[in-house]
């Protein structure tokens, strides 16, 4: 179990943990009084952690603190101690706090400090509360056992000054033991704390930031147990009952069993018997972590004595002592504490679950074995090249600092705050070495090599196993062994990857202007100085300087060589016209000419580039040196394109500017330019964020934007007054504040520059420049006046210094044996670079948009998936990349061809990922799988946003899917908002969708452009319809034809908001290019627009925008056919069109392997119903509708499989044909193609009556996409209807096994899954009974009887024919007349009937010929005289020819009365069977049809 920091203080029992520790454990000459300075052998009181940002926005406890450790064997008294604090960069003497109370043996003593602000917790009860106010960014902190102050402190190592029992200085204190440790700066969440009590008289080597982990005198302090001194023949402890690991472990934060001695057994998962940890992982047998366990089933057993004799694998039984160290359960076990097992046992299992987000889950795991899986993000390096870890974050984006993403306290701020701590997580090496130790720093580092820098915002892939650990107060990943960087191969378990930019992104523009940070290049070295002290490198050479003189640069001049190789490099590669800079030496303060240091820059940039660069010289009116700092601001340019205008003007305000660097301005024009195009760039360095003020308002307050954040608040204003007199005096409004402005994007000093109407291009961009605690932001811009930001092309943040180790640096010079310094950028600085490209002549104020859209592509898989994606990409180079954007209307996926079936959706979504599909609206077919399968494996897989704003969840308004989507096209921000049809609920299985529901696309796409337009989120809104134009005469119609139909088409014209600027539409697979009329304004139209489907066409709006006012002035709309351009040319002109055929081929083959298998054959084409050359036309009868009914029959007859007795099919379930050509064989593709969807085939009980409604559920409820939907039925089935009676009473008859429909009677009804709950609007399926699953799936039964029962034939004849005006009951002789029509089905192959025979059949079944009628178009009139001699119930029955067709219509014939009744004749011979029409000769192979272009009906899912 761990101890977060959050949690407050560890429990008393800890102090067993501690004790186990080597890093503790006492000599056995330990001395009876301790000593009155800390040294290095552990024998006096330490500072062990400071925290210095209580109640700052984000840290974990209300106060600052100082946590003192006792490693003796004796209490030690405090009376008349103090500990005492000097801020950073101040040599007075420090002040003093008085201290009292007593320290217990190997104890803690908590000192709670002042506050911040209010956030955090309280801390656990201090042992005296003070108000000691130790800054973030740095100073000195003293332990002294006098009460008064120690004194003026040396510059430098302070260890072993008078009065001094210990003293940590940090950040940039003057003072220090050794070097100082790193500062955890303002706001940092992070305390300054040892690692095991270490104490080498080296701040900066002793401490690092860590999690906070504040323990008082309760915590610790115990009867003192020294590590035993080993003996030649150890007593073992005795073995007792096997306690299982997790019962050790429990439930809680600590383990139920510390202090106890217990036994338990497990494999061994990890082994660390060097690099420091002396002990291994355990992990019961054949466990494995779980998402939702409550306790872990392994620990770490801590045991010098017995690590070396084991191994990864062994199965083992261990006894020894339960303790807490640091938060962590472990067992210490002593000399003949292991015992190898030899029974055999089950491996543990690596999980792969998602890393645990909360403390608490993460503690159910600890210690357990784990394979990271999915993603993961290198958000920090600092510390890999001193302790070799890498800080992670899941997720492919980086930790965020909070006031870069939000305003300070708002929920989006906090939102930030609890995504960092869910997601971050340390990369250890197995190890406890501290490299910055003169002992290690000749060991190769892991991870970093000259080669991988693992730059923060790279990713690593896990390749092996790592433990689950908590150490040093911080969730870790360990490897397995420790990591030794000089042989990592079998241990290192990750693989980072990652581009290293060697250039910025082209930003474009006539003048690029950049901002970059030099990091103290001072060519005044610390050699020409007296009193510099120095950081060294390995064999105790200078470096740096540390203090005692006031360069802050190099030691000498071969390290300001290679501090200036790094930064000439970075300015040369930026290629900017015009770099503001910040941190360069101001020469002023060492008796120089100011600008000194800016000519020993451009010098060497001349080196490199002969004749290019020159400075911005000072003006003659400068400050007083006295009123400047040692660093200042400046400027350099290339002469052939920029020029100065004017001289340079320093804003000398010495009140707001006190504490800062003051900004610098200069106007510039192009070489040979006019005055018009000058602009104005103004470089500044705001106030830092540290060594603030204790109280007052620039202390700080803990929202997050540490200190001096008023006087930052106070140089922005004066800065934004500074510029308005700049713009006047300079005669331009083009103005660019660049530099370092010591505050994050949403901070307060930059709102105001932005309340002042500058634009942050950095905003614009989505990178960051500076990392700090593992955390990125920026705290570098650019900002641009109105004026100029309309002239802006490009931004870009180069990164190369923040996010690459600090190892690289030059100051990092031979820290370690490896070499890591190259004379290239990365690493020239800290901060990254920011360079904006613009153009000095007036803007183009239009902005073309060039909108591509798709729509119902079902996953086309096939040979023409590639002239598919040419097309995309010739429309797409006709405006230009910036100018496009690629979108859908829905349903990528789903009813897919084989290929894309076959791997799940998976080519399909490769394909539109390749195109950079921007966003897609939500389609019904993306539910064929639920929503579940939407929101993870599709979304999960996709690179687009799938939107759906009329998508809400179960029984509320709350959105399921995103609403919209902002894209930028051609500087123009266009929201795209998606929405689906209303009837998505009847369209797929309800079992996935159970927990949504679809409310009005229109009234949804009204309300998100409404929000849209009031926040002012884009210029261009583009609605994206899953739903468009059905039934009616919409191929070849007038858009005034559709609207006049009704229905959801006409609903999207006439009620869209006028806000939207283009519709694009989708689901019904129509193809239309209309100007829609303007809802409320006169005149006006906007395009609307549909493409078919398949991807046979392209849709393509292009607008015409005003980017002042985000008018649309014009447009265009049209469908583009699908290129015949060969694949070769293609694929060799477009990138994404090679990269598409890529995926298709891989598809292709994959498919081919199943695919192309036989199994069976057709002896003709069997299709859906076609009208002209369009397949699918939903509202008529097929033969491949009426087949896969009778395999459904046969498939479910077995009582076993449901005993279906009627086979029913939806039409929108037959997604492809079986087409004879080229040689009558069916593959297994071809098979699938035709049932993609994979449904379970059920059966369910109706009735007759139920039956009849299913029947009439054909007609759909008004305002569906289609009005009939005609349904398959099994050869059994006979129907007649009526579409002129009353909804509800159209069937006029149905026969089932050539017997009239009992409405009373059960039926056993088999069908798909999709069908049998409701969908496609047929609900009375929602009343069966005894509804079962067979065991089967649609595909694979329907294979199956394409094997059994080949060749197939198709079957000509209707099952449903429209009957209007037949009587149902008639005397006996009379003559009676009535229409017959849809005779004719249309699927290819299909006979044209030319004649229909009558006949009457009697109760008895004698036959009596009626006579013989023409068919024309499908169509006959029948008039037939009832045979005077009938009576009773009887069937007029009608055959058509030559397809068979036959109808049978029930009547009830009224007797003649005769005066005589004649002898009964005999019964006549039932009449033959007429002979079914011989078939017909085999026709040549006929073409496959082409695709159509405007295909007549959209499909619909089974």
């Amino acid at each position: 179990m761990t101890n977060s920091s959050w949690k407050g203080a560890l429990g008393a029992a800890l102090s067993l943990g501690l004790l186990a520790s080597p890093m503790i454990a006492l000599p056995a000459n330990a001395v009876d009084t301790p000593p009155g300075t800390a040294s290095v052998t552990g024998d006096g009181v330490i500072i062990n952690e400071a925290f210095v940002t209580g109640g700052s926005a984000g840290t974990p406890y209300t106060n600052k603190f100082v946590e003192l450790y006792n490693p003796t064997d004796a209490p030690v008294s405090l009376e008349g101690w103090s500990l005492q604090y000097r801020a950073p960069g101040s040599t007075a003497n420090p002040s003093a706090t008085a201290l009292r109370g007593t320290i217990p043996a190997k104890g803690y003593f908590l000192v709670q400090g002042g506050s911040n602000g209010a956030a955090g917790v309280a801390l656990p009860t201090p042992d005296l509360v003070t108000g000691f106010g130790p800054g973030g960014p740095g100073g000195v902190i003293v332990l002294s056992d006098r009460s008064s102050s120690v004194g003026a402190l040396p510059v430098g190592n302070a260890a072993g000054t008078p009065g001094v029992v210990d003293l940590l200085g940090y950040g940039t204190a003057l003072a220090f033991e050794g070097s100082a440790a790193t500062t955890p700066g303002a706001g940092s969440t992070k305390s300054t704390n040892r690692t095991n009590f270490a104490d080498t008289d080296d701040n900066g080597a002793d401490f690092t930031l860590q999690d906070t982990t504040p323990m008082n005198s309760t915590s610790g302090g115990s009867t003192p147990t020294p590590t035993p001194t080993p003996t030649p023949t150890p007593t073992a402890p005795t073995p007792g009952t096997v306690t299982p690991i997790r019962d050790i472990q429990g439930t809680t934060d600590t383990s139920p069993l510390v202090g106890s001695t217990v036994t338990t057994r497990g494999k061994i998962t990890a082994a660390y018997p060097s690099g420091g940890f002396q002990g291994f992982f355990l992990q019961t047998a054949g466990t494995s972590a779980a998402a939702d366990q409550t306790a872990s089933d392994a620990l770490f057993v801590y045991s010098p004595a017995t690590v070396g004799s084991v191994a990864v694998g062994d199965h083992v039984q261990v006894t020894g002592l339960v303790g807490e160290f640091n938060g962590m359960t472990q067992l210490t076990v002593a000399a003949g504490g292991t015992e190898e097992l030899t029974e055999a046992a089950e491996e543990p299992k690596a999980s792969a679950i998602a890393l645990p987000a909360s403390d608490a889950a993460r503690e159910a795991v600890e210690g357990m074995l784990f394979q990271p899986e999915g993603d993961f993000t290198v958000a920090d390096n600092y510390t890999v090249n001193q302790y070799g870890e890498v800080t992670l974050a899941t997720g492919t984006e980086r930790l965020l600092q909070p006031t870069d993403v939000a305003r300070p306290g708002t929920p989006e701020f906090a939102a930030v705050v609890a995504d960092n701590a869910a997601r971050g997580i340390r990369l250890d090496d197995g190890a406890s070495t501290n490299f910055f130790a003169q002992a290690n720093r000749g060991k190769v580092l892991p991870y970093l090599t000259p080669s991988e820098p693992v730059r923060v915002g790279s990713t690593a892939e896990f390749t092996s196993p790592v433990i689950l650990d908590y150490r040093n107060n911080a969730w870790k990943f360990q490897p397995l062994a420790e990591l030794d960087g000089a042989s990592p191969e079998g241990v290192q378990p990750v693989r980072f990857s990652g581009e290293r930019p060697a250039a910025p992104q082209q930003v474009g523009g006539d003048v690029k202007i950049a901002s970059f940070n030099v990091l103290n290049y001072f060519p005044t070295t610390g050699d020409d100085l007296s009193g510099c002290t120095y950081y060294t490198d390995r064999a105790g050479n200078p470096i740096t300087i540390n203090g005692g003189c006031d360069a802050r640069g190099a030691a000498n001049k071969e390290n300001f060589e290679r501090q200036e190789a790094k930064i000439v490099a970075a300015i040369t590669a930026l290629d900017a016209d015009v770099v503001t800079l910040m941190e360069i030496e101001n020469s002023v303060k060492f008796g120089k000419n100011r600008d000194a240091a800016l000519a020993t820059l451009v010098e060497a940039l001349n080196e490199k580039s002969p004749g290019t660069w020159d400075y911005v010289r000072s003006p003659a009116d400068v400050p007083a040196p006295a009123d400047e700092d040692v660093i200042r601001t400046a400027l350099i340019y290339k002469k052939a394109v920029a020029e100065p205008v004017g001289e340079s003007v320093i804003l000398n305000d010495t009140v707001a500017f006190s504490n800062a660097r003051k900004p610098l301005a200069q106007a510039f024009k192009p070489v040979g330019g006019t005055e018009d195009q000058t602009f104005l760039a103004i470089v500044n360095h705001f106030k830092s964020k540290g060594s603030g003020p204790s109280t007052g308002p620039n202390a700080d307050t803990g929202d997050g934007q540490g200190a001096w954040n008023a006087a930052r608040v106070t140089q922005a204003r004066a800065l934004a007054a500074f510029a308005d007199t700049m713009k006047t005096a300079a005669k331009t409004d083009r103005v660019f504040l660049t530099g370092d402005f010591n505050s994050y994007t949403q901070e307060d000093p930059m709102q105001v520059l932005y309340e002042a109407g500058y634009v942050n291009q950095g905003e614009k961009d989505d990178s960051y420049s500076y990392v700090f605690s593992g955390l990125s932001g920026s705290l570098d811009h650019v900002l641009a006046s109105p004026a100029v930001d309309a002239t802006v092309t490009g931004v870009d943040t180069w990164n190369i210094n923040s996010v690459e180790s600090v190892a690289l640096e030059y100051s990092r010079y031979n820290n370690n044996v490896t070499d890591y310094y190259v004379a290239d950028p990365y690493r020239a600085s800290d901060h990254d670079p920011v360079i904006v490209g613009f153009d000095v002549a007036a803007p183009d104020t239009t902005a073309e948009l060039n909108l591509l859209n798709i729509n119902d592509f079902h996953g086309r898989i096939d040979a023409n998936t590639v002239r598919f994606a040419g097309t995309v990409e010739k429309l797409r180079a006709e405006f230009g990349e910036d100018k496009t954007a690629f979108l859908s209307a829905g349903d990528n996926i789903g009813a897919s061809l084989f290929a894309s079936a076959l791997q799940d959706d998976e080519p399909t979504i490769d394909v539109l990922n390749a195109l950079e599909l921007k966003a897609s609206a939500v389609g019904n077919h993306e539910f064929d799988r639920g929503l579940e399968d939407l929101t993870g494996r599709v979304s999960d897989s996709a690179d687009y946003p799938i939107l759906g704003a009329n998508v809400y969840t179960k029984g509320t308004t709350d959105p399921a899917l995103d609403e919209y989507s902002i894209i930028t096209v051609d500087g123009v921000d266009v929201a795209v908002i998606g929405v689906v049809t209303e009837e998505t609920a009847s369209l797929v299985s309800p079992g996935g969708i159970a927990t949504i529901d679809f409310g009005d696309p229109v009234e949804a796409v009204n309300r998100v452009a409404a929000e849209i337009e009031e926040q002012d989120l884009a210029d261009v809104i583009v609605a994206e319809y899953h739903d468009g134009a059905g039934d009616g005469v919409v191929e070849g119609a007038t858009i005034e034809e559709e609207i006049a139909a009704g229905g959801a088409f006409a609903r999207i014209v006439t009620e869209t908001t006028p806000l939207v600027d283009a519709i694009f539409t989708g689901h019904t697979h129509k193809q239309y290019a209309w100007d829609a009329p303007v809802p409320g304004a006169a005149g006006q139209t906007r395009p609307v627009l549909q493409t078919g489907s398949y991807g046979e066409f392209i849709g393509q709006i292009t607008l015409t925008v005003d980017t002042a006012t985000g008018d649309v002035e014009s447009y265009t709309a049209r469908n583009v056919a699908r290129t015949t351009d060969a694949d070769a040319g293609l694929v060799s002109t477009y990138p994404r069109v090679a990269a598409v055929k890529t995926i298709v081929d891989a598809a292709l083959a994959e498919a081919a392997v199943i695919g192309n298998q036989p199994v069976g054959s057709v002896t003709q084409d069997i299709t859906t119903a076609f009208n002209g050359t369009t397949r699918d036309d939903r509202t008529s009868e097929s033969t491949l509708g009426n087949l896969v009914a009778d395999s459904l029959r046969a498939s479910l007859a077995p009582a076993e499989r449901g005993g279906a007795q009627i086979g029913v099919v939806n039409p929108g379930g037959l997604r492809n044909e079986l087409y004879y050509a080229p040689d009558g064989v069916v593959t297994f593709a071809e098979a699938n193609a035709v049932l993609p969807f994979v449904n379970d085939l059920w059966t369910t009980t109706l009735t007759g009556a139920q039956f009849t409604a299913m029947l009439e559920q054909q007609w759909q409820p008004e305002g569906s996409s289609r009005s009939f939907l005609a349904l398959g039925l099994s050869d059994n089935v006979s129907v007649t209807y009526d579409p002129a009676l009353e909804r509800g009473s159209r069937i006029t008859s149905v026969l089932v096994d050539g017997e009239p429909l009992d409405p009373a009677k059960d039926y056993r009804i088999g069908t798909f899954s999709f069908l049998a709950q409701g969908g496609d609007n047929f609900t009375v399926f929602r009343e069966g009974a005894d509804t079962r699953e067979s065991g089967l799936v649609d595909r694979d039964a329907w294979i199956e009887y394409i094997r059994a029962n080949s060749p197939l034939s198709p079957s000509f004849d209707r099952r449903s024919v429209q009957v209007q005006g037949a009587p149902t009951a008639v005397k006996a002789g009379d003559a009676v007349s009535f229409a017959v029509s849809k005779l004719d089905l249309t699927s290819l192959g299909s006979p044209v009937n030319t004649s229909v025979a009558a006949s009457y059949v009697a109760a008895d079944g004698t036959a009596t010929d009626l006579g013989a009628f023409p068919v024309t178009a499908g169509s006959a009139t029948v008039t037939v005289t009832i045979p005077a001699t009938a009576a009773g119930a009887g069937r007029l029955v009608l055959t058509a020819a030559p397809s068979s067709t036959t109808v049978t219509l029930p009547v009830t014939v009224e007797a003649v009365q005769e005066p005589e009744v004649p002898a009964e004749p005999g019964k006549p011979d039932k009449p033959d069977k007429p002979e079914k029409p011989g078939k017909p000769e085999k026709p040549g192979k006929p073409e496959k049809p082409g695709k159509p272009e405007k295909p007549e009906k959209p499909g619909k899912p089974a």
